[in-house]
């Protein structure tokens, strides 16, 4: 009962990250990342206006970044929460107490770094930190769903040999995907930075401007494919039909990544298709962290 009040908690405060990622790329793609030009506060109260105020805040945007903070806050409670079950119900449990701890600092830095983001006008350094703190996080949470979940359910677990190639190959995977968000994170800002400095730049000449590491990231993109299409064919033989199921999934999404990222080069895509691009490839994050340990022989 109390293993599965933890699992639980876990879960809902994994879901919660990841909402907050499409929130943060919704607030990214709108523009509204200085909708509150001001933090904690949004301007001049705790709470963004409902019409247009003295200070000439653009509500919508300002009630966008108003979501994404007031999420944060939300997933903070739920890691205080999980804590507070660790701590009470698993304080021997050395390695749920101490990912439980971690998860509380990342969620406390990154909401700080999100503060500097608007300290420092969406500083694009700033930007890329607090994006690899949270594929950090999700990466955490993701961990310590799998292993409560291997707690709970052993029976499934047993009798299975660990493959360490195989473990290698994830590893470096998840290398590969975290470099790859963010080389997308830093071209976009390129992007921004082209189109505010040229804006009667065409597509192909905001490319054309893009510094060398854009090739970069098909490069690891299509590296991601061949690890992806590596780790389905070492797993055909597992006994574990959930690792069999989770390696379909990365690879199947790895190839929805790169399409829809080749569509964004040659088309005139809305906006929303660059969000599902960024949160699908962070799914990969967490997914990844999950298959390494449902086949991981402890």
């Amino acid at each position: 009962m109390k293993l599965r009040l933890f699992y639980n908690s876990a879960v809902i405060a994994t879901i919660l990250s990841y909402l907050l990622i499409f929130i943060g790329g919704l607030v990214r793609v709108s523009g509204a990342g200085m909708g509150c030009p001001s933090w904690p506060k949004c301007g001049e109260g705790w709470i963004p206006p409902t019409n247009v105020d003295i200070n000439q805040i653009n509500t919508t945007l300002a009630w966008i970044e108003f979501t994404n903070r007031m999420f944060g806050v939300i997933l903070g409670i739920s890691i205080i929460i999980l804590n507070v079950i660790a701590i009470f119900y698993f304080r021997k449990n050395h390695n749920l107490l101490f990912y439980s701890i971690l998860s509380l600092i990342f969620v406390i830095i990154n909401g700080l770094l999100g503060g500097a983001l608007v300290w420092f006008e969406l500083n694009p350094y700033i930007k890329t930190a607090h994006m690899l703190f949270a594929l950090i996080l999700v990466s955490i949470l993701s961990y310590i769903c799998i292993k409560s979940y291997k707690m709970l359910n052993s029976n499934l677990f047993k009798g299975l040999t660990s493959n360490l190639v195989l473990l290698k190959s994830l590893i470096f995977l998840w290398i590969l995907i975290v470099i790859e968000i963010l080389l997308g994170t830093g071209l976009r800002t390129n992007i921004e930075l082209i189109v505010i400095e040229n804006p009667l730049f065409s597509k192909s000449d905001q490319l054309d401007a893009l510094p060398y590491y854009k090739y970069m990231h098909s490069i690891v993109g299509f590296a991601l494919l061949f690890f992806s299409i590596y780790v389905n064919y070492s797993l055909r033989n597992h006994s574990l039909l959930l690792a069999k199921q989770i390696g379909y999934f990365i690879t199947g999404m790895v190839v929805l990544q790169i399409f829809l990222g080749e569509m964004m080069i040659f088309f005139d895509l809305p906006q929303l298709t660059r969000l599902f691009h960024t949160w699908g490839s962070s799914w990969l994050v967490g997914v990844i962290i999950i298959l390494y340990n449902c086949i991981k022989n402890e």
